[in-house]
């Protein structure tokens, strides 16, 4: 497949930057119609060619790269009157040259090849550097868009200059490339450049939350777009600052990604979705599709050593892949095609590798089957392969993109090879954002960086593998098939009839309640129920203000079980059970409570869990929890309404509560005549791991009588109730009896003698 891709632009395109594979010819800038942002990659600098470089050595074909080599150092020249994009040069063609450099470098050595080299490949990375580095010449550090490669971006020749904003990719992703050419040729401008965006970035960060937008003014550092996601625009900022501490040891840069990670796992992760929330208010997702780049995601998640999230969100991409045989450029919270082109983007073959790499599991060559599959079946032409204009019908577009044989040819012959088929030990470098090979061996060509621009809090969300590598047995413990488990839990994903029920934070909806949690998801969701007077309803979103919502026959027939909720006891709900077993009770009520679907199982805990009550402040605990001294070690009492089970739980986890119990917000709810259901998450709860139960509002109303009357209050949460005394009975209190202990409750201050109180 490579020699087709690669044989087609040698034969039809060069010298040209890219190939067109439908018109057997070569893509020159000024000669074809312009396709706006998209041919600032091109700068009549042979991209393709260089960009292939690296590829070349990979794939072992030794004798195309050194004609390679000789044909960059004879024909290339870079002093072009030609606008091109800062980030897409950097990327492509600066790194291609210092990867084919590294690569000549070592096979020199080995005595291999290219004796006659002498770093011609690194003199012309020089240049283009110091083309670059105009860019560079702004008010807060952070560079222009755009540069021409030989007037720069002042020059009144250079056709470029007055843009406002970049993307904060494009700002961001400069170091390893910046920092591997100044320590080869020993020229520290180009590192010390690059950090100092990097520490713009970091200093313009939403210091409560360490997110950042995706589009920020380069003169007064002020975002544009205030946005927050890991797919386009901000992608691979994120991917630099982890890996330029892999890459040159520095742990400034670590200590930056281990924040923003914190910040994306609480925000933007939504297992095994990821969705774009605002900067400054993070907790609502603004926009319900994501775009094809975020596939990088589960890979960088390999290398922190995160298994979990990657490995589900990998599985939901390649069930959309399948579903459309390539990833779409975006798609919905419901793996609809949202824009339907795919120009062969490596990015899931990406975290493919990586995960292969870390687990082992053969289902990942797999996948990887597929990938191929896919591309010979759908994208081969017979002068390459070909962009897919449409995943919905197949059309092709006239494009095939440099990073097609930059990166996906690479991420797929590692995958499928072995070390001794490789003329280098692949685990000596770090993979760029294009996939280009850097040396771990910089790290020791020059001391780290000042540590200027770093303030952290020591402790602050940190995890055990923070600062360390994990190993999967440490992670699963005796558990080979963990990757399987992990996997199946969204393997029916896309199945009709069924994907409704995990579309967004991966809930499962409680469709037998009809009051405020399932209206709450709803509106976390930007949907709105309207009533038409004839207990029928009209489900409206936020890009449908004043029609009915294409969701589907299967939203009616979830809008028509909130209605009219069927009778009886959800299946499968097992009640727990709440046993007052302080004094003057001594176990004598007991109290019918819900189970949560989160949290800890207490089916599993022999003898229950026991702890004594305080009312959480503010009671709906959707908040922080003010009187956090009061609730530490405490079973802490909260009110249902305004904000999600998690959410709540999660914040009185945070202040030290033993376990939580929920009180209905539904005046004169009980057991008895309402529906038992189990509380559901925001598809985030993994870390949740505190007891949580379920009350209605008669049966809280016991426990807040006895909490206003009595100084302490011990509760028992068990699947059923602990006997402390001779009289043994099976059956929580009923209605009746829920009044009788109230009433005795609320007397008890008047007949008991104070000390018995």
């Amino acid at each position: 497949m490579f020699d087709h891709a690669y044989g087609s632009y040698m034969k039809h395109a060069y010298p040209a930057d890219e190939l067109m594979p439908l018109s057997c010819r070569g893509r020159v800038r000024g000669m074809e119609p312009s396709r706006g942002d998209v041919d600032d990659a091109l700068g009549k600098f042979s991209l393709t060619l260089i960009d292939t470089l690296d590829t070349l050595v990979v794939l072992n074909k030794l004798d195309e790269f050194e004609d390679a080599v000789r044909k960059v150092v004879l024909d290339v020249r870079l002093d072009n009157d030609v606008v091109v994009s800062v980030f897409e040069t950097n990327i492509r063609v600066l790194g291609g040259l210092l990867g084919g450099h590294i690569m000549a470098d070592m096979l020199k050595a080995q005595s291999v090849r290219l004796q006659w080299y002498k770093g011609e490949l690194l003199h012309l990375a020089r240049d283009l550097g110091y083309r670059l580095l105009p860019a560079f010449n702004t008010t807060s550090g952070l560079p222009y868009p755009r540069v021409n490669l030989r007037y720069g971006v002042l020059s009144p020749n250079s056709r470029t200059g007055t843009e406002l904003d970049t993307c904060t990719a494009c700002a961001g992703t400069m170091i390893l490339e910046f920092a591997a050419l100044s320590r080869l040729t020993q020229e520290t401008v180009f590192e010390d450049t690059a950090r100092r965006a990097l520490d713009v970035l970091w200093e313009k960060r939403q210091k409560g939350n360490d997110l950042v937008g995706t589009v920020i003014n380069i003169h007064n550092g002020d975002w544009v777009r205030r946005d927050s996601g890991v797919g386009a625009g901000i992608d691979s900022y994120y991917e630099y600052l982890m890996k330029a501490y892999i890459l040159l040891g520095d742990d400034t840069y670590l200590e930056r990604f281990n924040a923003h990670y914190v910040a994306i796992m609480k925000y933007i992760s939504q297992p095994p979705l990821l969705l774009n929330v605002h900067m400054h208010n993070p907790t609502i997702s603004i926009r319900s599709w994501m775009d094809s780049l975020l596939a990088f995601f589960p890979g960088l998640q390999v290398l922190r050593g995160d298994l979990k999230p990657a490995i589900e969100t990998h599985e939901m991409l390649y069930q959309v892949t399948k579903q459309h045989k390539f990833l779409p450029e975006a798609f919905t919270s419901d793996f609809a095609v949202y824009w339907a082109q795919h120009p062969l983007r490596p990015e899931f073959a990406e975290s493919t590798y990586f995960l292969y790499k870390a687990t082992r599991d053969p289902y990942y060559l797999q996948v990887g089957k597929s990938i191929v599959e896919s591309l010979n079946e759908y994208a081969r032409v017979a002068c390459g392969f070909a962009a897919v204009q449409d995943v919905r019908t197949g059309r092709h577009e006239d494009r095939m993109d440099s990073f097609f044989l930059a990166e996906m040819f690479k991420y797929l012959y590692l995958l499928f090879s072995e070390k001794r088929d490789l003329p280098l030990d692949i685990d000596d470098y770090i993979f760029t954002t294009e996939a280009h090979l850097l040396p771990l061996s910089l790290a020791t060509a020059r001391p780290p960086c000042p540590r200027n621009m770093t303030m952290f809090r020591r402790g602050h969300g940190e995890e055990i593998f923070t600062r360390s590598c994990p190993s999967t047995q440490t992670l699963f413990p005796n558990n080979p098939t963990f990757t399987r488990t992990i996997r199946d839990a969204h393997k029916q994903l896309l199945q009709p009839g069924a994907e409704r029920l995990a579309l967004f934070r991966g809930i499962e909806f409680p469709l037998h309640d009809t009051r405020m949690e399932p209206l709450e998801i709803l509106k976390n969701m930007g949907l709105t129920l309207l009533p038409l007077g004839d207990r029928s309803v009209q489900l409206t979103g936020i890009r449908h203000k004043q029609e009915a919502s294409p969701l589907g026959l299967f939203s009616l027939k979830f809008i028509t079980e909130l209605v009219d909720p069927p009778a009886g006891e959800q299946p499968g709900i097992s009640p727990l059970a709440v046993q007052v077993i302080s004094p003057p009770f001594f176990g004598r009520v007991v109290l019918t409570a819900g189970p949560a679907q989160f949290g800890m199982d207490l089916t599993k805990q022999e003898h229950g869990v026991k702890g004594s009550l305080v009312l959480s402040e503010p009671y709906q605990a959707c908040a922080a929890i003010s009187n956090w001294k009061e609730v530490q070690g405490k079973m802490a009492l909260a009110q249902r309404g305004e904000c999600m089970f998690a959410t709540k739980a999660r914040n009185l986890q945070e202040a030290g509560a033993s376990g939580v119990i929920f009180i209905d917000n539904a005046e004169g709810s009980c057991s008895e005549e309402m529906v038992l259901f189990q509380m559901v998450g925001d598809g985030s709860t993994g870390n949740i791991v505190i007891p949580l139960v379920f009350l209605f509002q008669k049966e809280g109303q016991v426990l807040l009588d006895a909490l206003s009357q009595h100084r302490n209050v011990d509760v028992l949460l068990a699947t059923k109730p602990m006997f402390l005394g001779e009289e043994k009975t099976d059956q929580p209190l009923s209605a009746s009896q829920l009044h009788e202990a109230a009433t005795e409750i609320r007397t008890t201050m008047v007949t008991s003698a104070p000390d018995q109180a």
